[in-house]
Order: structure tokens, then sequence, then C-alpha cells
């Protein structure tokens, strides 16, 4: 009993340790997306600017 009692609890540790890294990964995927898109918009601004100079 003791041994499937440690099986459940090791396979539920390392399911949440698995999901904390995929959902850390989407974040830091998404804050670097976002991040990229910023400075994809200021660049159309500026050359936009440039163009209207």
């Amino acid at each position: 009993m003791k041994e499937i009692l440690d099986f459940v609890v090791l396979a539920l540790f390392v399911f949440m340790i698995f999901m904390f890294i995929t959902n850390f990964n989407r974040q830091q995927i998404k804050k670097h997306t976002d991040k990229l898109d910023n400075i994809e918009k200021n660049d159309e601004i500026q050359n936009k600017e440039k163009k209207d100079v």
C-alpha cells in the first residue's frame, strides 16, 4: 500500500512541475512576443513620421 501511495505522490509532484514549466514558458513567450509587437509598432510609427517630413 505504501508503494502505491508513494507512486501517486511522486506522479502528482512530477505533473505539478511539468505544468509549472509549461505555463512559465508560455508566459515568457507571450511577454517577448508582446515586446516584439510593441517594437514593430514603434518602428512603423517612426517610419511613417520620417516619410511625412
